[in-house]
């Protein structure tokens, strides 16, 4: 249990810092790119991570991996946005309501079983995000504008949960696969990040070095870097120490993380919680019950 409340913690640490970014003008690419070389050393030092160029490609996992670092670049870029242009709530929203597509992978792919209190803790659950993520106009916050920004986030959020799960669930066998797993995503997301920055300089040096070379973009990548490299490695943690199902575990982290930013976007960013708010978080704790039931 202590992994899924540390995964929590460091999950809404991450959209926390993309508001304050906002705030201190860092460039939020710049920092992300800064992120992942930041996680995948500290990943190597925690976990004492051995890599052998020759020994990598020999690990199935590793086709997993390589194309799940350009989603987590993509959609840690596209959280960033949501909250900053709408809210660190409808961010957390849209991230964490993609449990539902590892929660039918863990039911059709590994077997995990439907029950009737399991189906309707699930749709509590989406009823619960909706509200406690609906502005107190009556519509979404954010309006119209970012409307495509939660969506991309919601589908992106969740083939990033389904591919954890499913390298976890297939192919991870022990704990050094595990920490070769995640430090091979962050440095893939890296290289990714590092590609298209490289571009930008070469097709207009001036503004990029005004936008890129400043320090205060490296202390927001090292600021964000460290709780990430975590927040992966604490689901990994859950996944292998929890007493729970997978099925179970995602659900209760993503509506967690959701009560939790939103209370957070309230109390440090005046984001307003409405009695529709409040009615949604009452729910998502219900939610929680009855999945751990």
């Amino acid at each position: 249990m202590i992994y899924i409340v540390l995964t929590v913690f460091t999950s809404v640490i991450l959209l926390i810092a993309f508001k304050l970014f906002e705030k201190y003008q860092i460039n939020t690419f710049a920092a992300i790119l800064i992120n992942y070389l930041v996680a995948c050393v500290t990943g190597t030092i925690v976990l004492n991570v051995s890599i052998s160029l020759s020994e990598l490609f020999e690990y199935k996992w590793i086709w997993i991996c390589l194309p799940l670092g350009a989603l987590f670049i993509l959609i840690f870029y596209l959280i960033s946005l949501t909250a900053q242009k709408i809210s660190v709530s409808v961010a957390s929203m849209a991230n964490k309501l993609s449990f539902v597509m590892p929660v039918i992978y863990s039911i059709v792919m590994l077997n995990d079983p439907l029950n009737t209190l399991k189906f309707t803790s699930v749709v509590l659950a989406l009823i619960a995000v909706y509200l406690a993520t609906k502005s107190a106009s009556g519509s979404n916050a954010g309006g119209s504008t970012f409307y495509l920004l939660p969506v991309l986030v919601f589908i992106g959020s969740g083939l990033i949960d389904v591919s954890l799960n499913l390298a976890k669930a297939h192919y991870l066998t022990n704990s050094q696969e595990e920490a070769l797993f995640t430090v091979c995503t962050f440095f893939t997301a890296f290289c990714i990040g590092l590609i298209i920055v490289i571009f930008q300089f070469i097709r207009n040096w001036a503004n990029a070095r005004a936008s890129y070379l400043k320090i205060r973009n490296l202390i927001g990548g090292i600021a964000l870097g460290i709780p990430n490299f975590f927040s992966i490695f604490f689901i990994f943690k859950s996944l292998s120490t929890s007493q729970f199902k997978s099925s179970q575990i995602f659900p209760v982290l993503n509506l967690s993380n959701v009560v939790l930013a939103t209370i957070c976007g309230y109390l440090m960013f005046n984001e307003k919680i409405s009695r529709t708010n409040f009615v949604g978080i009452l729910l998502a704790v219900a939610s929680i019950i009855l999945i751990l039931l």
